[in-house]
């Protein structure tokens, strides 16, 4: 897969790709819709297959307030794997800055995909919008496209049990844990990485060792608060664990945490490694426990759950390409 980041390091010869445009965070099952049109498209017409993207959000740069600004699904690096795995060919990332987004929507047909990417066709979706004030829909686009020379399609909604599938929609149930039915959107397994840090050391106690998390980059969307079933990738292998975000109720904190427990792991030290975290299944809510003995208790049941959901799993510990 051929990447390039800029416009300006596009070759000076590149035309005829087929492309799609968007921002196409979290890369899920609409999205899907849409880049394999592209690479149906780009087969038949055997010319390349382009995806365009645009870092960071849009909506990030466009927000006031640091407080509204918008989490995010899949970093960059996410995408790229994922789009790998979906077969696309090039990748375009465009960089989002205020000068970019001003751009009059008529201009950015006719300098970027008229001009320097001579495109052949563009797919987008039914809701796409782009150029300043998102005054760009796909009517002015197929107009372009008849007036330049280059073929439109659109994508119709696409929906999971008569419910449309929309980054926003998936942002919204995995802030409320609803971890399961955000991954049969997103047709892949939600995931985080962290790096370990110092935590107080109760796990330990409790006999349930666990490594503290803080997520990169931070404006990673963070499930909401419970306990998951999840996968942690280390050391190119997959582990399946136990996590809990949270304000560790049960001691009164008030700092929300990730603490991972991997199951039958007996390794060096973790401190200042990166573990990706898998999200599988939300197991139960964060609970506040009158004794650690009563935590603790808990705990056990919540491990006796997974270790019967792994008996139930093939392939128990897989090799994790990062």
């Amino acid at each position: 897969m051929n990447i390039y980041y800029g416009i300006e390091n596009i070759p000076a010869d590149y035309k005829g790709a087929c492309v799609t445009l968007g921002v196409f965070d979290g890369l899920h099952l609409a999205h899907r819709q849409i880049i394999q049109k592209v690479i149906e498209l780009a087969t038949e017409q055997n010319s390349r297959a382009m995806l365009i993207t645009f870092e960071p959000h849009p909506r990030r740069i466009l927000s006031q307030s640091s407080a509204n600004h918008l989490p995010i699904l899949t970093t960059v690096d996410e995408k790229i794997e994922l789009l790998e795995k979906i077969g696309i060919e090039e990748v375009l990332f465009i960089k989002a800055d205020r000068t970019f987004l001003n751009t009059e929507e008529s201009v950015f047909v006719q300098e970027i995909l008229v001009k320097k990417l001579k495109v052949s066709a563009v797919v987008v979706g039914y809701d796409y919008h782009y150029g300043r004030d998102r005054k760009g829909n796909p009517q002015t686009l197929t107009a372009a496209g008849k007036k330049f020379g280059f073929r439109v399609i659109v994508i119709p909604p696409f929906a999971m049990n008569g419910i449309l599938v929309r980054s926003s929609l998936i942002r919204e149930l995995i802030t409320e844990g609803k971890i399961l039915t955000a991954n049969q959107m997103l047709g892949w397994q939600y995931s985080i990485k962290g790096k370990v840090v110092r935590g107080t050391g109760r796990g330990h106690k409790l006999g349930f060792p666990t490594a503290n998390l803080v997520v990169n980059p931070p404006d990673k969307l963070i499930p909401g608060d419970g306990v998951y079933f999840v996968k942690a990738c280390l050391s190119n292998f997959e582990y399946f664990g136990i996590l809990n975000i949270g304000m560790r109720k049960t001691f009164n904190e008030s700092e929300r945490v990730i603490e991972l427990f991997i199951i039958n792991f007996k390794d060096e030290d973790l401190y200042h490694r990166e573990i990706k975290v898998i999200f599988i299944e939300r197991l139960r809510d964060e609970l506040k426990f009158e004794t650690s003995e009563a935590l603790k208790k808990q705990m056990q049941a919540d491990l006796e759950i997974c270790l019967a959901k792994i008996n139930k799993l093939e392939n128990k510990t897989e090799v994790c390409f990062k």
